[in-house]
């Protein structure tokens, strides 16, 4: 499906805003925010004469969408309803009934977008309302472009397919905006999730820093088959949202090459529970991921007289594509690093994984272009296949939680680099986990023990620093002695700022293990000083230095304390070269990785079927 915010920036008006526009009156205005009676007309006015500019018009689920402008030259866009025709033989209250249905199913977008758009990540909507009697909504212009106009411009092969790690940071950003929609109410689905819907902004950093730092901008458009969710009381009830589904299922339809099967059928058991899912969401995301990095969808949906190309699953003697997802998998994804890839050709357009590359080939004295630094590329690209393999599940209940993904995808691109140069020596790689429940445990651990050693920390600080206060003390350096009283907060200070520093050396750092040694190391710098200091000092009483030696201990023991847990809990295990890469099961793996890469002298041993009867 097409939609008309993915209109790139290219796209302009001509010189004079106002030539070739249609005027678009839009009548009985709604705010989509709530206004004091004194902003209302003023905001009404705003959006109320609209200048439209039809070359811009694309299609969008039930409706059109057109770049507009207002009167103060504020670039908007303008979805108007694609209302059903009434021809001849169609009887006048049965397409009035078709009319109420498709303006019922509009207003349903629109509220649904309404309640997203505060949230980065999505079009900011500004209201509804008529234009020529028919429903409008007035929302966001998103300068950018889509996934599927920039795939080709991204690629770095002749088969279409992105640098792995471009491919990973791109659906780490795609997880993140999915786990966003999960905090507003019960949280969302969009049911449509597709190349066409995926935009990346332009408006406020050009694609290129995107590409060199390593995030992108995205956005989600496109919001006609989305669905607010409900409470699992009110779904066991069988609450509106269940019945708005099931009536206007056939105009709330889902991509069918990234949609997964319980969007494509509507005769299977609890379909309206399956169908209000954030799983649905996670197979869409996963399948767009997919194509991303294999320049082909997991399955080619559309029959073709002469078959399909490559390796993708072939339609012919599958009565549908929900029979088709359902009783095959996927095939195994074959990256750009593929056996017979040139690797001195593409890593001139993968300039993040060259610098890594480069590095590790050099102490490993390999040459850019060897065989073995390709393995290694295809071995740790393996784990990103997985994730990706795990979401991509017929059964609901097997595939992962968006936030889990996500987690997943971020390891993957914080630690490819370290990854490259551990395949090549033969060393454990850092995994790409999903496994939620590890992880909140793994955190409210972390949270815990933090919040335990801040406590004792602070009571040791408080309690010290009082029984010094006050005391009578000699400082002697060399034949320069300065006799008086230590005031409470210099001893709380010489306690603290030793932790303080370490734990924000720790958290500065890039990553745990890094974070650890450079914590310890603050930590040992700040806390010297302040022991010599002690030592050249003589106190009138001998309790008070005895407990402030004590103090600086325990303090000590403390934070390092926190900065190896820190590092402990967040630390995954990690599996072994060329072994199987833990994963859910039923999946391939990364051994499948291993034994295509390992050995094979021809890409036919990579593209070869999987299919599997689920």
């Amino acid at each position: 499906m097409t939609n008309s915010l993915a209109s790139s920036t290219s796209c302009a008006l001509n010189r004079d805003p106002m030539v070739g526009l249609r005027l678009a009156r839009v009548g009985g205005f709604e705010p989509a925010i709530a206004l004091s009676p004194d902003e209302l007309p003023v905001y009404q006015r705003r959006f109320a004469m609209l200048f439209a500019d039809d070359g811009t018009m694309r299609r969008g689920g039930i409706g059109r969408v057109t770049r507009a402008v207002n009167a103060q030259g504020e670039a908007v866009a303008l979805k108007q309803l694609i209302l059903p025709t009434c021809d001849e033989f169609d009887d006048d209250v049965a397409h009035e009934a078709l009319v109420t249905k498709f303006k019922a199913a509009f207003r349903e977008e629109y509220e649904c977008h309404r309640a997203l758009s505060g949230l980065k990540g999505f079009p900011r909507l500004y209201g509804w309302g008529e234009v020529d009697g028919v429903p409008a909504i007035v929302m966001e212009w998103v300068e950018g472009e889509t996934l599927a106009r920039l795939r080709s411009r991204l690629a770095v092969d002749d088969a279409g397919r992105l640098s792995p790690l471009v491919a990973a940071r791109l659906g780490r950003d795609l997880f993140d905006l999915l786990c966003r929609m999960n905090l507003v109410g019960e949280g969302f689905v969009h049911r449509d999730i597709s190349p066409a819907n995926i935009m990346v902004r332009t408006a406020h950093l050009p694609l290129d820093r995107q590409l060199a730092e390593g995030t992108f901008d995205l956005c989600l458009i496109d919001f006609g088959s989305s669905l607010a969710l409900e409470s699992a009381s009110a779904v066991a009830r069988g609450g509106g949202k269940e019945s708005f589904t099931e009536r206007y299922a056939t105009l709330r339809r889902a991509t069918v090459a990234y949609a997964p099967p319980e969007m494509l059928t509507d005769d299977i058991a609890d379909l309206r529970v399956l169908r209000m899912s954030p799983a649905i969401d996670v197979y869409a995301a996963a399948s767009t991921v997919y194509e991303l990095i294999a320049g082909v969808a997991p399955y080619e949906v559309a029959p073709s007289a002469s078959g399909t190309s490559g390796s993708r699953k072939k339609t012919r003697d599958i009565a549908s594509p929900y029979r088709l997802k359902m009783d095959t998998r996927p095939d195994y994804p074959v990256g750009a690093h593929a056996p017979d890839c040139d690797l001195t050709q593409l890593l001139r357009r993968e300039p993040d994984v060259a610098l890594a590359a480069a590095e590790q080939a050099q102490q490993m004295g390999l040459e850019p272009d060897s065989e073995e630094l390709r393995d290694a590329l295809a071995f740790v690209d393996a784990q990103l296949f997985d994730v990706v393999m795990a979401c991509l599940s017929c059964n609901q209940g097997d595939r992962p939680e968006p936030v889990a993904v996500e987690a997943a995808l971020t390891t993957f691109c914080d630690h490819y680099s370290q990854n490259v140069g551990r395949s090549l020596r033969g060393e454990p790689l850092t995994p790409c986990p999903m496994d939620a429940s590890g992880r909140v445990i793994r955190r409210a651990a972390m949270i815990g023990t933090a919040a335990v050693c801040g406590l004792v920390w602070a009571v040791v600080v408080v309690s010290a620093a009082l029984l010094a206060s006050g005391a009578r003390v000699t400082v002697a350096v060399g034949h320069i002695s300065r006799s008086g009283t230590l005031p409470g907060i210099v001893a709380a200070l010489a306690l603290a700022l030793p932790g303080m520093a370490g734990i924000a050396a720790g958290a500065m750092a890039h990553d745990r293990r890094t974070g650890f040694l450079h914590g310890v190391l603050a930590l040992s710098a700040c806390e010297v000083p302040v022991l010599i200091a002690v030592a050249c000092t003589v106190f009138s009483q001998r309790a008070v230095a005895s407990g402030l030696v004590a103090a600086l201990i325990a303090t000590y023991a403390l934070v390092w304390f926190l900065l190896a847990m820190g590092f402990a809990f967040e630390l995954p295990v990690v599996s072994a070269r060329r072994a199987k890469i833990p994963m859910a099961p039923p999946l391939a793996g990364g051994a499948a990785a291993a034994r295509a890469f390992g050995g094979a002298t021809e890409a036919s041993s990579v593209t070869s079927s999987t299919t599997k009867e689920v």
